[in-house]
């Protein structure tokens, strides 16, 4: 049976301290801290000096909740809730519908098929295990971490694995248009945001067809829009409730929720994917 090569570097590399930390050891300057020195994760969330909520940082993932169908989940009464106490690691990076009722996202029987054959064939045909961009879900709950840097106009995340960069617009810019056929779908799709008092919500369209939700396989089309509301509640958490929506692939919307942890006194190590990669001739079913 194929290893999923890629899932499994990734955790090698996130459990091990000396690939954690590459530079020489430094510390983060502009950190609420106790006097002990640690990092005060309870503090109140920076705010940048147009009065918006501050989420630039190095985040690591941390674990992830469900919202009720379709609902929009704003951090506080119709939150979704934690995840279960014995939930394992990464449990939704490879399952993105884990605490959903039934254990998995509401899919077509079409979606359902395909997840099943890709699952089947132990995932090789995932973006990621061929060194190719992967979905914001995967992105969101990858054991890497990822850096958001944030300018007045645009959020940029760069995520540690496979090298990723997004864009987040907060200049006022439209969405392409839906069936305008002079849009080329990208792989992270295109991207607005816009300020819901102290939360972004950023909402993703144009999306390139045969996009992997986790590694198990669960699929997104060139039909989905994906809304993602940012909240920062303290200093140390980054609580993201993300819908999806995607009539080919989901029967109704969905919600989970992925929490991100800040990281200090370290900082992203370079990640090039397919320089003499090796791995995928030797995959097997």
């Amino acid at each position: 049976m194929r290893v999923f090569a890629s899932a499994l570097l990734a955790v090698v590399a996130a459990m091990s301290p000396a690939l954690s930390a590459q530079w020489p050891a430094f510390t983060t300057p502009n950190i609420p801290r106790l006097p002990d020195g640690k990092p005060n994760l309870n503090a109140p969330a920076p705010k940048t000096p147009d009065g918006h909520v501050d989420f630039s940082g190095l985040w690591s993932a941390g674990g992830g909740g469900v919202g009720a169908g379709g609902g929009r989940g704003r951090g506080r009464g119709d939150a979704p809730p934690p995840p279960p106490a014995n939930q394992p690691p990464l449990a939704t990076f490879f399952n993105v519908g884990q605490n959903l009722p039934g254990g998995t996202a509401p899919m077509t029987p079409w979606a359902a098929a395909l997840r099943k054959e890709r699952t089947e064939k132990n995932a090789e045909d995932n973006p990621d295990a061929h060194c190719l961009p992967i979905g914001h879900m995967q992105l969101h709950t990858h054991p890497q971490p990822r850096k958001m840097l944030q300018t007045p106009g645009e959020i940029a995340i760069i995520y540690e694995s496979n090298y990723g960069l997004r864009h987040i617009f907060l200049d006022g810019r439209k969405a392409p248009a839906v069936n305008d056929p002079d849009v080329t779908p990208w792989w992270y799709g295109y991207t607005v945001g816009q300020w819901e008092g102290d939360t972004l919500v950023a909402t993703t369209t144009h999306i390139r067809d045969g996009m992997w939700l986790d590694v198990n396989g669960t699929p997104l089309t060139d039909q989905g829009k994906i809304v993602e509301r940012f909240r920062r509640p303290t200093f140390g958490r980054l609580e993201i409730d993300v819908t999806i929506e995607d009539p080919k692939a989901f029967t109704k919307p969905f919600t989970v929720r992925v929490n991100q942890n800040i990281m200090v006194d370290t900082d992203l190590i370079e990640f090039i994917c397919n320089e003499n990669e090796q791995s995928s001739r030797h995959y097997q079913n």
